[in-house]
């Protein structure tokens, strides 16, 4: 479980003395394609890191409406917020695909920080940049249009993966409309409208699930708007 730990975002950096003392700490899980891993307001006892697969997390409106808040890859940790918000999971997490998952286990890792305060700063980072990235996402969802919020995500991608200085930037679409557009707070109808909109203006093209970025600054210029 160590290999998993090392490619963690949490615990990269750790030198295999400090993972060895996590192993106390942590068990795997498999999952499989559309299992529930937890349910909002669920008991809170662990969080989870990503080793295989997809995770998406998610809230459910009482008129049955999802929205995704981030999806979670190879290497992502996710509900780390549950140690410390009173013992509930926040939000619903389900399996994309089938995969496996690191258990961090509440209590037993909460003894281990207690003892190693390097852990701890790690944790307060990652929570620092979870709640950047929900904020920014409450911001967007309330105050810009899905072709803000679309151009908004194709940044993301080329700026986490540094493609800017490419001659040609292709990005592959690794989610379903249906997924992408909740993601971006809408239905597929209006997502599809929207990559009609920036096809037309020349700022990308798409053929199937590749999307080429034809006009680089014109993409920054629907981010601003």
């Amino acid at each position: 479980m160590i290999k998993y730990l090392k490619k963690s975002k949490l615990f990269s950096g750790f030198d295999d003395a400090s993972l060895e003392k996590m192993l106390t700490a942590v068990s795997l899980k498999t999952i499989s394609k559309g299992e529930i891993i937890f349910y909002e307001k669920d008991q809170a006892p662990a969080f989870f890191i990503v080793c295989v697969g997809r995770v998406k997390i998610l809230k459910i409106s009482p008129e049955g409406k999802e929205q995704i808040l981030m999806i979670a890859t190879e290497g992502a940790s996710f509900a780390e917020a549950a140690l410390f918000g009173g013992g509930r999971y926040p939000a619903t997490a389900q399996a994309m695909t089938d995969g496996k998952l690191l258990v961090i286990h509440r209590d037993r890792f909460i003894s281990i920080i207690e003892r190693n305060p390097s852990i701890a700063l790690n944790l307060i980072a990652r929570l620092s940049e979870l709640l950047h990235k929900l904020n920014k996402l409450v911001e967007e969802l309330s105050l810009t249009d899905i072709n803000t919020r679309l151009a908004h995500y194709f940044i993301n991608i080329i700026e986490e993966n540094k493609l800017a200085e490419q001659d040609n930037i292709v990005i592959t679409l690794s989610e379903k409309k249906t997924v992408l557009a909740s993601l971006l707070g809408t239905i597929p109808e209006t997502l599809s409208r929207s990559f009609k909109k920036l096809s037309k203006e020349k700022v990308i093209s798409v053929n199937g699930a590749e999307v080429t970025i034809v006009d680089l600054e014109k993409l920054y210029k629907f981010a601003d708007e």
